[in-house]
């Protein structure tokens, strides 16, 4: 039961609708499909501001007003700021809402402070999917904020949604894997998903009062993470029983997708993710379900190729695959670069934004481009050594070895204890000295790696070798 008790204004479907508005949405949905994120706005904003509980169609409109910054070519800079929205406590909260759909988010639809006052105008409103959805925009907009993480985590299980929590905390475990909070926190969400996934509550054990024993089990195999393969394929052939009867029901849609997915028939799971969006085209997570599926589809074509070229060097079809690889990487950059350059757009003064950014265009051997964001990044003291590292490695891939060698100098310094990192840029240092003609500062490099780490690359080799030279 949620603490929130009964809402407001209650939450609206696409079945809610009246006929004018439902075909309102239909065409906004449509227009998503066809990438027109203006006419999206335009057509679904007045739906939403006409009911404050259609969080699907509030999702589809932050959706659009996202890609449609995107594919400006100067980002905004408001990245969190409340200079265009001052709340009124005076106001009624709907009336908040829609103000800020109209001043801030059209323009900003990542504004932390913002989308901090729809969060708060759920709670008042008692409608927890609002509120959810409002720090969800902030997390994908900003997805090191473990402060906004945990907010929403704490949300999820005071709204007896566990899974959802579980899935915030891991995600806030991944930016900082020492927070022990977060950790608890998992440990937590855990517990009580196998609680209300096994029928347990406080008025006894719900098996007994499920129809019968075979469909429990069903739905106990269906939430099971270690499922034998042949369990997962009995398990998709009845769902695809239920599919048959029933192509529009999402969950089953689902189900099918992430079945084919963990028996790695990644083309038919891309199929069916790629459906259940089209049922739902505001539902974030499963856009970027999609795009996930679709990298891991890319990286299994790139590794078949690389492997089939270095098999046979001398196939004719060999620049081909060359031709096609590099295609795969140059369209997955220009993602990367997209989304990493939005970021900064909308935080500029963030230096890890800049270091992302930075990053996506050395990967993407932009090195020119690389440079001033690697320069800024350097700033900051916890990504600091990352950040001189790459700057060190764009200058060397532009030839400019005395410029690369400075860098390396520099943090080689500032590196005191003799770990994987110190040992990197040592190595580096050496190579770029050996381009240099610095022999002896090349082999002072090595010989100080050497003498802690004698497994360490070729750096045995290469110094054992200086000795019988």
């Amino acid at each position: 039961m949620s603490k929130y008790g009964t809402p407001q204004y209650p939450l609206v479907k696409e079945s809610d609708l009246d006929p004018k508005l439902h075909n309102l949405w239909k065409k906004g949905i449509v227009s998503a499909e066809q990438r027109n994120w203006d006419y999206v706005v335009s057509l679904v904003l007045p739906i939403v501001k006409a009911h404050v509980g259609f969080v699907d169609g509030r999702a589809l409109v932050r959706r659009a007003e996202a890609e449609r910054i995107k594919g400006q070519k100067k980002g905004l800079s408001f990245g969190g700021g409340m200079s265009l929205f001052k709340s009124s406590s005076k106001k009624d909260p709907v009336e908040q809402i829609n103000e800020l759909e109209d001043t801030v988010f059209q323009k900003d639809p990542y504004n932390q402070n913002a989308n901090q006052t729809l969060y708060e105008m759920g709670l008042r409103l008692q409608m927890p999917d609002l509120a959810a959805f409002a720090l969800e925009t902030i997390r994908e907009g900003f997805p090191d904020n473990t402060k906004n993480m945990h907010r929403l985590a704490e949300h999820y299980m005071g709204n007896d949604q566990p899974e959802k929590a579980g899935e915030v905390y891991r995600s806030i475990i991944k930016v900082d894997p020492r927070d022990m909070e977060a950790a608890k926190g998992d440990k937590d969400a855990a517990a009580r998903t196998s609680i209300l996934r096994q029928g347990w509550n406080d008025e006894g054990d719900m098996r007994s009062k499920m129809k019968n024993t075979e469909e429990a089990t069903k739905l106990e195999l269906q939430s099971r993470q270690g499922m034998t393969r042949e369990q997962m394929e009995a398990l998709l052939a009845d769902t695809i029983v239920e599919y048959d009867k029933d192509q529009t029901n999402l969950s089953v849609v689902k189900r099918i997708a992430d079945l084919y997915e963990r028996l790695e028939d990644l083309d038919t799971a891309l199929s069916f993710y790629s459906y259940a969006l089209t049922l739902n085209p505001a539902d974030v997570a499963m856009q970027r379900k999609v795009e996930m599926v679709q990298d891991r589809i890319s990286d299994l074509r790139i590794t078949q190729m690389e492997a089939e070229i270095e098999a046979d060097p001398s196939s004719p079809d060999i620049d081909e695959k060359r031709a096609q690889i590099a295609e795969i990487k140059r369209a997955r950059s220009s993602v990367v670069i997209a989304e990493a350059k939005a970021r900064v757009d909308r935080n500029p003064t963030d230096k890890q934004f800049q270091y992302d950014l930075g990053s996506a265009y050395f990967y993407a051997t932009m090195y020119t481009e690389a440079i001033p964001h690697l320069q800024q990044a350097k700033s900051n003291p916890h990504i600091r050594s990352k950040a001189i590292i790459m700057l060190g490695r764009c200058f060397e891939h532009k030839n400019m070895n005395d410029l690369a060698e400075s860098q390396f100098s520099e943090i080689v310094k500032e590196l005191v204890a003799m770990d994987n990192t110190k040992k990197e840029v040592l190595y580096e240092l050496a190579m770029v000295s050996l381009k240099m003609g610095k022999k002896e500062q090349y082999l002072d490099c090595l010989k100080e790696i050497y003498n802690n780490d004698y497994g360490y690359r070729d750096v045995a080799k290469r110094v054992e070798e200086s000795y019988s030279a």
